[in-house]
């Protein structure tokens, strides 16, 4: 059994006290040029640059950035300063750099709009997955969705909504070639669209629209010469579309219904309409058809919409 003695225990202390009394110096040279550097004028916020904004302004940015310009740059949270910018609902990411010695740069990534959302409070636009955020001059080419809901004060729209089944559609018809200029809702909650031309096209409740579209692609290469005077298409089912003789709808616009009444706050010109079965193969197979879907929509012949 080994025993230390007093004499050794003393000895290997003395040699460790030289050692904490270096270690003791250095933190407190370390503290001491923390505490320096952390004060020191050079390193708060010089320079601030920001990259890859174009709707939201700059300035509106380093608002919302609020980067404190008393404080040592390097003590400030990147992460936070990205939160804060986020909030902006215009932008979908932010990279947030520093160089020495002052230097800050965000470079930024801002959400791209795919149509005007026309909603019961006001205009906006939104992206792909529901975001919503404020319209520009640029964004009235956007093909419009329209909804009589207040959507607009909202950050995204719910995944489960019938506006973002608009979305879905418009979508769909792009990857088909087929350009709407306004989408919306019937009396009946199914979907309608106006194409950039004015023809009104009832396209039902979201089932089978890839069918759907590719039929309304082959009518339209099918009555090239007559398309001008094709004032709707009911492509509710797809394999006896409806075709219906008139004047199309001027700008591309669609009416707006009331939500209460289920009634147009304003008609169109009511015009004679015919349905020609010489228009499309499908049509003339079914005319019994076509008629009871005729029957069975507001106004679908003589005034539509």
């Amino acid at each position: 059994m080994n025993v230390d003695r007093p004499g050794r225990r003393r000895g290997r202390r003395s040699r460790l006290r030289p050692f904490a009394l270096a270690a003791l110096v250095v933190a407190l040279l370390l503290g001491a040029g923390f505490a320096w550097a952390a004060s020191w004028p050079g390193f708060r916020p010089g320079r601030i640059t920001v990259y890859g904004n174009q709707r939201v302004s700059t300035t509106s940015i380093l608002a919302a950035a609020s980067i404190d310009p008393r404080i040592n740059i390097w003590l400030q949270s990147s992460a936070g300063i990205a939160a804060r910018v986020l909030r902006l609902h215009a932008i979908a990411r932010v990279a947030v750099h520093r160089s020495l010695p002052n230097r800050l740069s965000m470079v930024i990534r801002e959400r791209t709009p795919v149509a005007r959302l026309v909603a019961g409070d006001g205009s906006c636009v939104v992206d792909r997955r529901g975001f919503l955020f404020l319209a520009l001059p640029k964004d009235r080419a956007l093909p419009a969705v329209i909804t009589e809901q207040r959507l607009c004060a909202e950050r995204r729209l719910s995944a489960a909504s019938r506006t973002m089944r608009l979305l879905s559609v418009l979508r769909l018809a792009d990857a088909a070639g087929v350009r709407f200029a306004a989408l919306s809702h019937d009396r009946y909650g199914e979907d309608r669209g106006v194409l950039a031309d004015g023809t009104l096209i009832y396209i039902g409740d979201g089932t089978h629209l890839g069918r759907k579209f590719a039929e309304l692609r082959a009518l339209e290469e099918r009555l090239r010469g007559s398309w001008a005077k094709v004032k709707a298409l009911d492509l509710r089912a797809p394999s006896t579309p409806v075709v219906v003789d008139g004047r199309k709808i001027e700008g591309g616009g669609l009416l707006r219904i009331n939500a209460r009444t289920g009634r147009d706050r304003r008609e169109l010109h009511r015009l004679p309409a015919k349905t020609s079965s010489s228009r499309s193969h499908a049509v003339s197979k079914n005319l019994s058809l076509g008629a009871r879907q005729r029957a069975s929509s507001p106004n679908r012949s003589a005034s539509l919409p």
